[in-house]
Formats: C-alpha cells, sequence, structure tokens
C-alpha cells in the first residue's frame, strides 16, 4: 500500500466544528438511528474505566455503509472539562482513516439527538422550551431544536447565570432567564435538561402532566437529573439499551422493565408503535453507532474540502 493510502487525517477542534451543519447532522444521526434498529451488522461497544479523579470513557461503533469504525475516548475529570479524541478505521483496507478531536462533534450529536427525538415525540404546535444547562449541549440543542420545531419562547437556567446570559444572547425568540430548574420548567411542554448533575434537579410537582422531557444530561453511572416518580408512569423512550444501566431509567424501581420501552430507532423505523399515555421521557446516553455515522459525515466533507492535516504513523 502506497504511502499516500496509509495517510490519517488530523482534525482540530476547530476544523471540526468548521464541517458540520444542522441539517446534514440531524438526517446522519435521524439514519444511524435507523440503521440500529434495522442492520444487524451495526455493532457498538462501551467501556468505563476508573482512574483517581476521573474516568475513561470509550465508545466504539461500526458501520458497514458507510463503512466506518469509530472509537472515542474521553477523559472526564470529576471537577473540570473533559478531554478526548476519535480515531476513525477504514474496516474494508483495515487502516487508520483520521484522528479528530471529540468535543464539539460530541456535544452536537448529542443536540442532533435531542432534535430527532423532538421531532418524532413533540406535537406540532408551537412550542414553550425549557433547557436546563446553558454548557454545551445545552447551548447546541437549543440551536437543533429550533430546526425541528417551532420554538416560541425559551426558559432557561444554568448554574451560571453568565453562561445563560450568553446562551440567551444568541437566541432570537423571547427568553427568560429563571432562577431555578423548577420555575424554568413550569408550564413548558418540552424541557430538555443537559447538565452533569448527580444529585436531581426536577420533581413530579414541577412538570405537567403531558411534558415531553429530553433527559440528555445523564449519561454515565452516578449522573441523575430526573427525581423519584418522573419515570414511573411515563412513556419512556430510549436511544440505546445502555439507558437502563447508565441513564435515568437506571433508577426505576424494580416493577419497571425494559419491555416497557421503546427505542427511537424502532419508532423511526416503524417497528414500533409510540404508546399512549401523557408524559413522554426520552433518555438519551448516546450511542457509539451515531458517533461512527458523525465521524463518517466529518471526514466525507474533510476530503471534499481537503481539511485537516495528512500524517502516515507507520512511517
Amino acid at each position: 500500500m502506497s504511502e499516500a493510502a496509509q495517510a490519517a487525517r488530523l482534525l482540530t477542534r476547530s476544523e471540526v466544528f468548521s464541517l458540520l451543519s444542522w441539517p446534514e447532522l440531524i438526517e446522519a444521526t435521524q439514519q444511524a438511528l435507523v440503521t440500529m434498529a434495522t442492520d444487524q451488522t451495526a455493532a457498538a461497544g462501551t467501556l468505563q474505566l476508573r482512574v483517581p479523579g476521573a474516568s475513561m470513557h470509550l465508545k466504539a461503533g461500526a458501520l458497514m455503509d458507510p463503512a466506518v469504525v469509530a472509537v472515542k475516548a474521553n477523559m472526564r475529570p470529576d471537577a473540570g472539562s473533559s478531554a478526548g479524541v476519535i480515531v476513525a478505521f477504514d474496516p474494508l483496507r483495515f487502516t487508520v482513516r483520521a484522528v479528530m478531536d471529540s468535543a464539539d462533534l460530541t456535544a452536537m450529536r448529542t443536540a442532533a439527538i435531542a432534535a430527532v427525538a423532538a421531532r418524532r415525540l413533540a406535537g406540532p404546535a408551537g412550542h414553550r422550551l425549557a433547557v436546563i444547562g446553558a454548557g454545551p449541549v445545552g447551548c447546541h440543542s437549543l440551536n437543533a431544536l429550533q430546526q425541528v420545531l417551532d420554538v416560541r419562547e425559551v426558559r432557561l437556567w444554568s448554574r451560571s447565570p453568565e453562561r445563560a446570559e450568553e446562551a440567551a444572547g444568541r437566541l432570537e425568540v423571547p427568553v427568560t432567564i429563571c432562577p431555578s430548574p423548577a420555575e424554568a420548567a413550569d408550564g413548558a411542554g418540552i424541557v430538555l435538561t443537559a447538565t452533569p448533575s448527580r444529585q436531581p434537579l426536577l420533581q413530579v410537582g414541577d412538570l405537567s402532566g403531558d411534558v415531553l422531557i429530553l433527559a440528555m444530561g445523564a449519561d454515565s453511572s452516578g449522573k441523575r437529573e430526573l427525581g423519584d416518580g418522573l419515570l414511573d408512569d411515563a412513556v419512556l423512550v430510549t436511544d440505546v439499551a445502555d439507558a437502563f444501566s447508565v441513564g435515568e431509567c437506571s433508577y426505576l424501581p424494580g416493577g419497571r422493565e425494559r419491555r416497557d420501552s421503546v427505542e427511537l430507532g424502532e419508532l423511526l423505523a416503524g417497528q414500533r408503535s409510540l404508546p399512549s399515555g401523557g408524559r413522554i421521557v426520552f433518555d438519551s446516553v448516546g450511542s457509539a453507532i451515531v458517533d461512527a455515522a458523525v465521524t463518517d459525515l466529518v471526514l466525507t466533507l474533510a476530503e471534499r474540502d481537503n481539511t485537516g492535516t495528512r500524517y502516515v504513523f507507520s512511517r
């Protein structure tokens, strides 16, 4: 194999971000969720390693159409921001295809999953949206949801008032910055949670009976944003079965089982229908298969535009 054929593409955070746009990202995410439900060749695996003061999260996802294997490694300190990379492999030539920063890709694919879920689960009318958390996932989700929904009003809460003010200043719809999660959720038809909290931020009494909750923050063991009882009588939709191990669904009382829930990909593929009920909780912990699909999207665009640096590791 020639040296050029062996060269991997290195992409910085700014280069990855420059290649991502919401319409393409949302559609690639939806197709990946459908593939999870319909294609037996799609595969995923996860591993979490605990080290002093932090945890290493590994997610690997494989697709054959498009042909890509993506392995994401994120180091998540107990306090502070995470750092990570994605290594993409070509499963046909068995070579390293790329190494790229994972920060924006992870946050934006999470927001894209929220948008796909909201497009399928929310009603068509204008919406009052509450967002709990103004970090990268919360801010990206605000942008992604406006791509697919008629958002008339936003109610925003963050532990950092400065972040909340910053996020509000970028929106073109009316925004209310609220002093508590409960006040943000009051009267909202859609509530998105996007924090690293390890204590519940919302209780049953804070929400209306027919609210759609997009629970995007609790993606690893110990994280939790929704209080006792919020899931008990809700219609449960997940992105992957791992939600019952590390997501909000892991806090369900013993009487609720996985068969009571529906995976979003099954709904999108027409394999399952949405059970009737009032409150809907979409519990997302992230999918390595979606990571793989979005990684392929970024690399396809990078190859088209010749973005990044080419490097031969085996030299």
